[in-house]
């Protein structure tokens, strides 16, 4: 059976899976959808067309599926839809979609957001990244797995994160950070490979040496950067790793971090 506090206000229409927790002062709208073993704390607020996946966990104050935080808001919902076993820390904001911009906010599986991080509408954020507390996306961020934010950094709209990419904190950044990349400052420049990152994912020693030598060419060598895509093609085509790295850099429209 679920375990809903008695100063729980949960509206009659909510999905409400049986062994969900929902606890002191906390509020669930009429559109939200809470599947089996989700936990939500204390004093959280949870509203919107929202669907919340297995097992993730809601701490105290936190504010999920609220309307978004744009000028001219002409009051149309998107939904937004958070997969399982996701920790959502306190004090954590997350905004449903817009009708016109995508009309959806997405956030995958195994996630950790840590305290006052913002999610702003129609993100996509994949799976196992670490989002350090006091930092943000504004809208339409597109976050790859396995990424990971510092404390304190900023995000530009449209902005992408690669997958295994490493934004140190405070750490302000306005354009697309690669796939296994490590980037810092105000601009955000790279510095690096996220080695840690990727030894902890189990890659082996010559599979992030083919990934340092692709970087090497491509942001540390003096070729133009068309040359060195034809030298990474040549030297570390067959890798899926290095495919994936120059697929993400050809399709960024807002430039990307180097």
């Amino acid at each position: 059976m679920s375990k809903i506090h008695p100063t729980a206000v949960v509206d009659p229409g909510a999905k409400i899976a049986d062994d969900v927790t929902i606890g002191p002062l906390s509020t669930v709208g009429s559109e939200v959808e809470l599947e089996p073993g989700v936990e939500i704390g204390p004093q959280v607020c949870v509203g919107g067309r929202t669907k919340i996946g297995a097992r993730t966990r809601v701490y105290p104050f936190a504010v999920i599926g609220m309307t978004p935080q744009i000028l001219g808001y002409d009051g149309r919902e998107g939904e937004l839809v958070i997969g399982a076993d996701n920790e959502i820390r306190e004090y954590v904001s997350v905004h449903i979609g817009l009708p016109d911009h995508g009309g959806i906010t997405e956030i995958g599986d195994h996630n950790l957001i840590q305290t006052y991080f913002h999610v702003a509408h129609d993100c996509r954020i994949g799976n196992h990244c670490m989002l350090g507390g006091m930092s943000g996306f504004a809208g339409h961020t597109i976050v790859e797995d396995f990424a990971v934010v510092g404390a304190k950094a900023g995000f530009h709209q449209f902005v992408r994160v690669g997958e295994s990419a490493f934004a140190a904190g405070n750490s302000m950044v306005s354009k697309d950070i690669p796939p296994f990349a490590k980037v810092a400052g105000d601009r955000a420049r790279f510095i690096g490979v996220n080695t840690i990152n990727l030894e902890r994912r189990g890659f082996d020693k010559d599979r992030i040496a083919t990934i340092k030598h692709a970087f090497h060419l491509l942001f540390q060598s003096k070729l133009r950067f068309e040359e060195a895509v034809a030298r990474v093609e040549e030297e570390c085509g067959d890798s899926r790793d290095v495919q994936h790295l120059l697929a993400f850099l050809r399709s960024a429209e807002r430039g990307f971090v180097r």
